[in-house]
């Protein structure tokens, strides 16, 4: 087994930087030739080209062997580009490394300062009526009892600029604003709650975060900001999706995601940092409410085996030719 070096570190742009070039026009042709339109697939395709080339420099410094490292060079002019590969990784690491440290640090701070801002909320809630807190169990105990798992905390704010988001690492919570709540009737509060659960019990917050951080590691390619943004898209989508088939309500569902979206549309964004909102991106709206209306639209979906399959495929294909270029 081969241990990561210092001196190997010139290998990460290297692998980030070609292996986006590689793997994202690779996945949406992928997308595009077997027309998957499944929220569930198209995101794990984005998810899978966000992360393999980050994973193929710790594979190749770990279990793998990079090709100089087996004394096996190309030829001719192929040589010179191979050499040329080396030296514009090791330059531009020499210049990324410290941003690379201070992104991991940012990255944890932002996580210490997630949990801090989740402590201020929840120091300073609100106490609902009795109506209301009834309204909201009753809601999250159904739901939780039906994917048994334990009913995650709900914390009420007086704050503005959102309906309600899960937010958390290890422990998420559901925060709500109390104020626009009051707006909503019962079937479209229980449609905002069920959205959080299903970021809850798809545990969103956290990797959500993982990817959020990898995108900033990568953030000299312009594509792993393109795929996690599709990413995330394609996570709100299903999050929807799995919300009407649950609540068996599909144009009521769409409504009150337009109602909150106008809500908190002149309002301004709270950005928790490790959440999952109802609302989520505005850029993204038009789509998942399109999506929710298009009922006479079937999802394609791929069956499974075909589908990992080709996740396999593209996986396999990315991490051979980077291990080709360097």
């Amino acid at each position: 087994m081969v241990t990561l070096m210092p001196t190997s570190l010139h290998t990460f742009f290297v692998y980030v930087f070609f292996g986006y070039f590689f793997i994202f026009p690779l996945v949406y042709l992928c997308l595009k030739v077997f027309e998957i339109t499944h929220p569930k697939q198209r995101m794990s395709m984005y998810m899978v080209a966000l992360i393999v080339p980050f994973a193929a420099f710790f594979l190749y410094h770990t279990v793998l062997t990079t090709q100089c490292r087996t004394g096996y060079y190309p030829a001719g002019p192929f040589w010179q580009l191979f050499d040329l590969f080396c030296r514009a990784g090791d330059m531009a690491i020499r210049f990324l490394g410290p941003i690379l440290v201070l992104l991991i640090v940012l990255g944890l701070l932002k996580a210490a300062g997630s949990t801090l801002y989740l402590g201020r909320l929840h120091a300073s809630a609100l106490n609902p009526s009795a109506e209301q807190s009834l309204r909201v169990d009753t809601i999250m105990k159904k739901y939780c009892d039906r994917w048994q798992m334990s009913v995650p905390k709900v914390v009420f704010t007086g704050r503005k600029g959102f309906v309600a988001f899960a937010g958390g690492l290890f422990r998420p919570v559901v925060v709500v604003s109390l104020p626009l709540l009051e707006q909503l009737s019962d079937t479209e509060i229980e449609g905002v709650l069920l959205h959080e659960l299903i970021h809850v019990r798809r545990g969103d917050t956290l990797s959500g975060w993982l990817f959020h951080l990898a995108r900033d590691l990568m953030f000299f390619s312009p594509f792993s900001t393109i795929l996690l943004d599709r990413y995330l898209l394609e996570r709100e989508r299903l999050c929807d999706q799995e919300a009407v088939a649950a609540m068996g309500r599909t144009k009521t569902y769409a409504a009150t995601l337009l109602k909150s979206w106008r809500i908190v549309v002149e309002q301004k964004d709270v950005s928790p940092g490790v959440a999952a909102g109802f609302v989520g991106k505005k850029q993204h709206m038009e789509e998942r409410i399109h999506s929710l209306l298009a009922a006479d639209v079937v999802e394609n979906k791929l069956p499974q085996v075909l589908f990992l399959t080709l996740m396999f495929s593209v996986t396999t294909f990315t991490v051979l030719y980077l291990g080709y270029i360097c």
